[in-house]
């Protein structure tokens, strides 16, 4: 593959930031691309107008803390990745986490950012405050990390919006440059008549579609289906009925895949805010990872 922009690996210096920084370095090596793991130092810099003195011993005790920070990402790098990381480069940075990651990235014309997923609520997993708002934010690919041993196999969602397209390119890179299985899922959402309810209190009525008409549009789905595997270098793909969210997770369970691909409703400007129901409830719940494909990633990514 071509040489990528660099991907940027997000710590916390937990636990929680291990799949990211091992996930993070897979990523790079695969593409090419040089790997910046960043921390992200809450800012101790306060102002004291009236207090000089308390201003300037603040700086010195920001400045420690940054340095002391570097020692410790450093050690984790090391603990993580071993002694030997070609093209590493460790940042510190200062201020609110979310904001300095995403910063970060863009600075660097990351082609993905990389974070880890903390459980949020007892033993159930969930994007912690950071990683959620990173996932909104950024205008680069997004892979939640989570533990979980690599099984070789991917599950690449499509509902044929646009919004969907980078994942399906995304997904092709990966597994062209790593060897993986992708699996290409639809879901269709059977017609409700809970749609007749709804249109009731203002006088019209719900008509399910012809069985024939369903019939021919899962033909058509099924042969775009087909046609974007063949084109991408997928293994395979189904087409199934249900929730969205939860077929692509039960999927995800039953094939065993290591990853979940999925794209972002929202491309460019305050658009690239909304994810979707359907994607925010595959980040929050998987047990996977999760990575959102966004447009800017195209020649990135392991």
């Amino acid at each position: 593959m071509a040489t990528a922009g660099p991907v940027v690996v997000a710590t916390d210096l937990t636990d929680a930031s291990r799949p990211a920084l091992e996930r993070g370095r897979v990523l790079a090596a695969a593409s090419g691309a040089p790997l910046v793991v960043c921390h992200v130092v809450l800012d101790v810099f306060r102002h004291h107008p009236l207090m000089p003195n308390a201003a300037e011993n603040d700086l010195l005790l920001g400045a420690d803390l940054i340095a002391r920070a570097g020692d410790l990402v450093n050690d984790q790098v090391r603990a993580v990745l071993g002694e030997s990381v070609p093209d590493l480069r460790v940042t510190v940075e200062s201020g609110a986490p979310d904001e300095e990651i995403v910063r970060v990235a863009e600075a660097s014309g990351a082609s993905l950012i990389v974070v880890g997923a903390k459980p949020r609520e007892g033993a159930r997993l969930a994007l912690g405050h950071v990683a959620e708002r990173v996932v909104r934010y950024a205008h680069a690919s997004v892979l939640v990390a989570r533990e979980g041993r690599a099984t070789g196999k991917l599950l690449v969602t499509t509902d044929f919006s646009e919004g969907s397209l980078p994942a399906l390119r995304v997904a092709g890179d990966l597994a062209r440059a790593t060897g993986a299985s992708a699996t290409l899922l639809h879901v269709v959402t059977p017609p409700s008549s809970a749609l007749s309810s709804a249109l009731m209190p203002f006088g019209d009525t719900w008509t399910p579609p012809a069985a024939s008409a369903v019939e021919a549009l899962e033909a058509l789905g099924r042969a775009t289906l087909a046609s974007l595997t063949t084109e991408h270098g997928f293994a395979g793909f189904e087409q199934r009925a249900g929730e969205p969210a939860d077929v692509i997770l039960q999927r995800a369970e039953e094939l065993d895949v290591e990853m979940i691909v999925t794209g972002s409703r929202g491309r460019r400007g305050l658009a690239r805010l909304v994810l979707g129901s359907v994607a925010e409830k595959v980040i929050r719940n998987s047990t996977c990872s999760v990575l959102v494909a966004r447009e800017p990633v195209r020649d990135s990514l392991r």
